[in-house]
């Protein structure tokens, strides 16, 4: 069975008007989630965009795989990943889009490869340099100097601590062709209809680089919801004087910046409304892919996955960007779609994205090594939940979190002292209140605490003993 892996960036997990959302048009998306299991709680393995691609393409956290950070290698650097156990399995492998797996000399196992990790040299010049995207707008929009575009999206990714605004809008300079939703959604349609083998199976990983900042699309995503008719998220005005993981950080500080620069109501209405359209000027090229796939005789014959790496705050908390163990930043939107199955059902047992490795080598009829730390959702895209152990893990570092049932422990680290932080996110799906003091929760506590605290030492030993044979 051929595969369609559609990966998004910093996609926040209730983004989608099937789910309800009270802006956000999906309807794409929604057709696609109508037809196949629609997980509603999912989240990813650890804290940004490397370390989670990581943990898709291997299977493993980030303590064993070893990229416990953007712009980090993966240890052993030639670890084997997804796309190779396909290869070896007989698939024609492509990719179109980010990646952001290192060492970046490594094709990872993909016969047909337009690459594109980022369009700025502000964290690593060899990605800008690398970027087929970059070489793409230097060969149309920027007339032959790719050096150009690179300048100005490096210019607005500068300014995080002078211009914020500018930093998360970016300066909106190219038109809905040029833009690298079109790029990718066109160039994965143009492998899928002409440079694919049509002998093998295909996997066909579209890699779309929003809507993480830039959020700022052109006409008519930039107009799309007008920003004062936009609603401030529920959780914008929950408090944090109860959340000392997140009083530690430096969304803080970000958040003092901004407030001294006057930043109101209408300055997070404005970003919302560009990250909103951003959205919908996805879900209009995960539209394309499906026309495209049903014209080329595909549809029924493709598992199709679509997931984000990891969210984005998108106002929880009046915070911006990922990174911490709060349900904007982790939990990710994930809809499978096998035609093996009738589809039309909604998941919401505790699950990962790290478990797409597991699925996709099952569907490809390929067993994955014995240690993985990946689970195989199959039994839940057919709608079996009998055997499905319901929990879920997420860790960066000394911070991580456990959900089981309905139940979210937090785990981190201030002043050299663990704490702990405790949802309901049965009745408190945004985290408005921890729990940790709750003494009606104290035995629940005990028996979350020992789960997490195992698992969390469990994975500092195979960080040890892989820097230790390294």
């Amino acid at each position: 069975m051929n595969v369609l892996f559609i990966l998004t960036d910093q996609f926040r997990f209730d983004c989608l008007s099937a789910l309800g959302h009270p802006v956000v048009r999906t309807p794409n998306l929604d057709a696609l989630a109508t037809d196949s299991t629609l997980f509603t709680n999912t989240w990813c393995p650890t804290m940004a965009c490397a370390p989670v691609r990581a943990s898709l393409f291997t299977g493993y956290y980030a303590d064993t795989h070893g990229m416990g950070g953007n712009q980090t290698v993966l240890d052993p650097p030639d670890r084997k990943v997804l796309p190779e156990y396909l290869a070896d399995a007989g698939y024609d492998t492509a990719l179109v889009g980010k990646l952001h797996l290192k060492p970046m000399q490594r094709a990872f196992g993909f016969r047909h490869l337009q690459r594109h990790d980022a369009p700025y040299t502000n964290y690593s010049a060899e990605e800008a340099a690398d970027s087929a995207y970059i070489r793409y707008l230097g060969e149309t929009a920027f007339q032959h100097d790719a050096q150009e575009a690179v300048r100005r999206f490096t210019e607005d990714e500068a300014c995080q601590h002078t211009d914020e605004e500018r930093f998360i809008l970016g300066s909106g300079f190219l038109d809905t062709e040029h833009h690298e939703v079109s790029w990718a959604v066109r160039e994965s349609i143009q492998y899928l209809r002409h440079e694919r083998d049509t002998d093998k199976p295909f996997f066909l990983n579209c890699s779309i680089f929003g809507p993480h900042q830039p959020y700022l699309c052109p006409a008519p995503w930039d107009q799309l919801y007008p920003s004062e008719t936009i609603p401030l998220p529920t959780d914008f005005h929950y408090g944090v004087d109860d959340k000392p993981i997140f009083m530690d950080s430096p969304q803080m500080e970000w958040q003092a910046r901004r407030d001294s620069l006057g930043w109101n109501e209408a300055t997070y209405q404005r970003l919302l409304s560009a990250y909103y359209g951003y959205v919908s000027m996805i879900d209009e090229g995960v539209g394309q892919l499906m026309m495209t796939l049903r014209e080329e005789g595909l549809f029924d014959d493709t598992l199709i996955v679509f997931s984000a790496d990891h969210g984005e705050f998108g106002g929880q908390f009046r915070a911006f960007y990922k990174g911490l163990p709060y349900e904007a930043s982790c939990h990710v939107p994930l809809i499978i779609r096998d035609p093996r199955d009738s589809g039309g059902r909604r998941c919401s047992q505790n699950t990962s994205n790290i478990d797409l490795f597991s699925t996709i080598l099952n569907t490809a009829g390929v067993d994955p090594p014995h240690d993985i730390e990946s689970r195989d959702l199959t039994d839940l895209v057919s709608g079996n939940e009998s055997t499905w152990d319901n929990r879920t893990v997420w860790k960066k570092g000394n911070q991580s979190f456990l959900v089981r049932d309905a139940s979210k422990l937090v785990r981190g680290n201030v002043g050299g002292h663990d704490v702990y932080e405790l949802y309901d996110l049965g009745v408190d799906p945004l985290e408005e209140r921890n729990l940790i003091d709750d003494v009606d929760q104290s035995s629940a506590i005990s028996a979350l605490r020992q789960e997490l605290d195992a698992w969390h030492q469990d994975q500092d030993d195979k960080g040890r003993a892989r820097v230790g044979a390294s």
